[in-house]
């Protein structure tokens, strides 16, 4: 871990320089860091148990009030601070790090330079900050519109191709930023669930990024082909490779498509969701809430436990944000008490084939699974249930 040799590090620049900048103890020198080790841990997607969590939880305090004037920038053009520094929605967590900072951060090597990350977490000086927290932002809204670009670009060639039936998804793009790939091959993973290969041609090369499913160990496979590549990497449901040449192309399809046809042969290819519990709406309270607070922080290893509320009736449904591609659902069970749910995506038609903007009404009967947040807004703070999927519950 790289922690472990900055603390080495320190250690000897203590020994031999007769202390640390500003008379700071090792220790107040290293806890001051952990800002930064919050946000490496997080962005690695490390296991958040044992020492790593540990690290993260009290990473999350430092960063909390932070003294990292890059931090502080990208935390004002990420909108979760106001200029004066004031958080907007509470204290910062894991998933304010995982999807307001590092995308920003990993957007440089995405769409430029990596440098210019390190730059900003580094700088002492105000205004360069400043400019790069600006610049960080401007790629991640650029690489999410040349994102969405090349999905929608990938969706057309699957179609054309017909490879909807096919248990494992190739694309080829040309001349495509590099960085994009995996990004893309992940939402098209999920769209299909099924294991997709994203290649992009240029320069006369190869080279491509691919995710996969629970089912598929996709660097095996790579493993047990790699006379088509010059070079490749990854994990079970990860991976990026070159191919020796453009003309080992089609082979390549061809063994990698007898190989999943084995692998996922009487597999249903269809998502699924680990649901904690089943839980009733009234149950859901201040308290529940509190005690899931005790398992923070929630990431990889540790994950956000996730309810199911059967037989819901629906209240309100109304379309959010640009184009109505969000929901905000008014619920309840027995009672009189009515929950604010909100979901994410699900007004989407690329991604969900039920458009719940239209299909549903006040007085329908729902299934919900979701998870228990709470909506902060200067000053205030309300129980906000966010939701994971949902389906019209059996008619009876």
């Amino acid at each position: 871990m790289a922690f472990k040799l900055a603390q080495g590090l320190l250690h000897e620049h203590k020994k031999n320089h007769n202390g640390l900048p500003d008379g700071q103890t090792q220790e107040s020198y290293e806890k001051w860091q952990l800002d930064l080790v919050a946000l490496a841990t997080i962005g690695d997607m490390v296991p958040l148990f044992g020492e790593s969590r540990t690290l993260v939880r009290y990473g999350l305090t430092v960063l909390n009030k932070t003294k990292n004037i890059g931090i502080k920038k990208l935390l004002q053009v990420a909108g979760v601070v106001d200029e004066t520094g004031k958080h907007k929605r509470g204290a910062f967590d894991t998933h304010t790090v995982g999807f307001q900072l590092v995308p920003r951060l990993n957007a440089a090597g995405r769409m430029d330079h990596a440098n210019s990350a390190f730059a900003l977490l580094t700088t002492d000086d105000e205004m360069e900050a400043e400019k790069l927290a600006q610049q960080l932002n401007k790629n991640n809204t650029d690489r999410q519109k040349i994102t969405e670009q090349m999905v929608t670009q990938a969706r057309t060639q699957i179609k054309e191709t017909g490879q909807e039936n096919n248990k494992i998804i190739f694309i080829l793009g040309k001349k495509w930023p590099t960085g994009i790939l995996g990004l893309v091959a992940g939402k098209l993973k999920d769209e299909f669930y099924k294991p997709v290969l994203v290649m992009n041609l240029i320069d006369g090369e190869i080279n491509g990024s691919g995710r996969s499913i629970a089912e598929f160990d996709i660097i095996k496979t790579l493993q047990k082909n790699e006379h088509f590549f010059s070079k490749f990497g990854g994990h079970p449901q990860a991976c990026g490779f070159s191919l020796k040449s453009p003309e080992v192309l089609e082979e390549f399809k061809t063994a990698l498509l007898k190989r999943a046809a084995e692998i996922l042969a009487g597999f249903e290819l269809i998502p699924q969701i680990d649901i904690d519990t089943e839980i009733n709406l009234e149950e859901v309270n201040w308290q529940l809430y509190d005690l899931l607070q005790k398992f923070e922080p929630f990431g990889q290893g540790n994950e956000e436990p996730k309810y199911v509320a059967n037989g819901l009736t629906l209240v309100e449904a109304l379309p959010m944000g640009q184009d109505g591609k969000h929901l905000r659902l008014m619920g309840k069970h027995n009672s009189q008490i009515i929950r604010k749910t909100v979901g994410f995506g699900l007004g989407d038609t690329k991604r969900h084939p039920n458009d719940w903007k239209i299909n549903l009404h006040p007085g329908d009967k729902i299934d919900m699974v979701f998870k228990i947040g709470v909506n902060e807004w200067n000053g205030n703070r309300e129980l906000e249930l966010k939701i994971e999927d949902l389906k019209k519950s059996p008619v009876e």
